[in-house]
């Protein structure tokens, strides 16, 4: 490696030592970054770097679609779109034994394309569909291993929080991202309710079956839910369809999203508040961990690391496939102790150069490889979200549902979670399941 190469990884140890202090990750690049450019450019040039970064980001027209999409999540957990839309699913699937806890995956898959965030996706479900659950039976290990299952979702199905980060960090088209998310989404959602059937087919006794609510129920039901349909439908129909931009279709489901919590508990200064709180509070996470992300990418690219390390792996005397594989178990093992920004922000900079430079041996064109690999780093992140120690959103169903031992959570994410290692296998192995909807549009 080179001088430059060598600095490259002493600032990559700096920030891993910085993340296990605790310090925020956002910080943590940051800091890193910083000195890493003081070393390599001197203080001038480091300060300018970040005065450069840091105002190049607040004024991307890019990044507003960040806190519009925070604020439609935001929105949505707060105006009872899950109530709804659970008893839609619930009306339509819940008769029939394990219905329930499928139903609460398509209220999960539903949900997450309105509100955008797991962990919100996790919480709401918790609260709304495991008393349901109870109340007729259900094993706990199935209810809170689909709910965590359902809530992991929320950061594939479009418009999703960390698609967006992806495509602020690589500069991949974010309509190209959304679209290629679509076809793993749905086999996602047909993969955890075949989970679900086959967990009761051995075992009836897991997932009762509930009484026939009747086809009244299931109409008014439907009514019930529709104006979060028709948001779903025009923000994301928008998009595709190219009526407008996924930034004006942020706007638009903002502000459908306000109109309806609206509608439903008045105009509540104090939800109000709440809602605008944690938006902003949100959206400056979200911005730290991006201008952080930038100035350590900046540092990295300057240090030629992550072309020295690219250049080191393609000339391996190695498939490609098996480079997948190891970064398909690299992934697995942040995921038992990270979060998915941090994951994402962390390891794009360094792999989305290799993934460019083997795009041609993986049968795909750099463009193609990077909205590919997108879904690929979601998908792996998704996995995380489920695997213990950490697992975030094992610990918010825990933390919701109390009297539920963290052991029982993980024993039910256990089925949903192999599923999700083939189906990110798949993913790897077979990329047309991302590329076949952008390359259609």
């Amino acid at each position: 490696m080179t001088h430059n190469a060598w600095i490259g990884a002493a600032g990559f140890g700096l920030m891993m030592v910085l993340i296990g202090l605790n310090v925020p990750i956002g910080i943590a690049m940051g800091i890193a970054g910083f000195a890493g450019l003081v070393v390599l450019a001197g203080m001038d040039s480091a300060l300018n770097t970040v005065g450069i970064v840091g105002s190049g980001q607040f004024v991307s027209y890019n990044l507003s679609v960040v806190p519009l999409f925070v604020l439609m999540g935001v929105a949505a957990s707060h105006s009872g779109m899950s109530q709804g839309l659970y008893r839609l699913a619930n009306s339509a699937v819940g008769h029939r034994t394990g219905g329930l806890a499928m139903a609460t995956i398509g209220s999960s898959a539903m949900f997450s394309a309105v509100c955008g965030s797991s962990l919100a996706t996790a919480a709401t479900m918790a609260r709304v569909a495991m008393p349901e659950m109870r109340k007729y039976g259900y094993d706990d290990r199935l209810g809170t291993g689909a709910i965590a299952a359902g809530g992991s979702l929320g950061i594939l199905i479009p418009p999703s929080v960390i698609l967006i980060v992806y495509s602020l960090i690589t500069e991949t088209p974010l309509f190209d991202l959304f679209a290629a998310a679509l076809i793993p989404g749905l086999i996602a959602v047909a993969g955890y309710i075949s989970v679900i059937a086959l967990i009761v087919w051995f075992k009836p006794e897991q997932g009762p079956a509930t009484p026939w609510q009747g086809w009244r129920a299931l109409a008014l039901a439907t009514r019930h839910a529709l104006p979060v349909i028709a948001l779903f439908l025009v923000v994301l129909g928008g998009i595709y369809g190219g009526i407008f931009t996924p930034t004006e279709a942020a706007a638009i489901g903002a502000l459908g999203a306000l109109v309806y919590l609206i509608s439903q508990v008045g105009f509540d200064r104090d939800i109000l508040r709440h809602v605008m709180l944690d938006t902003i509070s949100t959206t400056a996470m979200i911005f730290i961990i991006i201008i952080g992300a930038g100035i350590l990418s900046f540092f990295m690219s300057f240090s030629g690391l992550p072309r020295v390390f690219a250049g080191a792996v393609a000339s391996l005397d190695v498939s490609p496939y098996w480079i997948l594989v190891a970064i398909i178990v690299c992934y697995l093992i942040l995921g038992c102790f990270m979060e998915s920004l941090g994951i994402i922000t962390l390891t794009v900079p360094v792999l989305f150069p290799l993934i460019k430079a083997l795009a041609f041996d993986l049968g795909m064109t750099p463009a193609e490889a990077a909205v590919w690999f997108g879904i690929f780093v979601v998908v792996a992140v998704e996995i995380g979200m489920l695997t213990p120690p950490l697992g975030l959103n094992v610990f918010v169903i825990q933390g919701t549902v109390r009297d539920v031992e963290l052991a029982t959570v993980f024993r039910g994410v256990v089925p949903f979670w192999i599923f999700d290692v083939i189906r990110l296998t798949l993913i790897a192995f077979i990329p047309a399941l991302s590329l076949f909807l952008p390359r259609l549009l």
